[in-house]
């Protein structure tokens, strides 16, 4: 695995709880929103797109999972998608699951290792 890109420090991410969003660029230049969240004892990161139609999923900065907790699901059209592997649980997502990157964490601190992405250094 590559040394990776520094998202942010973690120590934001409560498991099950707010997930932290960030932007990263792919080749084209082109800048996409995504997300890392705490689940199950480890972090995982997608792009911030629902697999229905390309809207973002939180319906507020950082809100993906449903109210119990177990699933991330899309406030515009309530796809629920599994938080531990972006796959398609049910509603209008069709079977298409959310785009996944790769992150690790070390030291407490997020990084990502996707040579199809690069994070956006003026991330908040």
């Amino acid at each position: 695995m590559s040394e990776g890109q520094l998202i942010a420090a973690s120590s934001g991410l409560e498991e099950g709880g707010k997930g932290l969003r960030f932007t990263v660029k792919d080749h084209t230049g082109e800048e996409l929103p995504a997300f890392v969240i705490h689940y199950d004892y480890q972090y995982f990161a997608y792009l911030n797109r629902c697999g229905h139609i390309a809207v973002q999923l939180d319906y507020m900065p950082g809100e993906f999972f449903s109210d119990d907790g177990r699933t991330l699901i899309c406030s515009t059209h309530g796809a629920e998608y599994a938080p531990d592997s972006g796959a398609c649980l049910g509603g209008p997502c069709y079977g298409i699951g959310l785009e996944p990157l790769t992150v690790s964490h070390t030291e407490g601190r997020l990084y990502l290792h996707d040579d199809d992405y690069e994070v956006v250094e003026d991330n908040v």
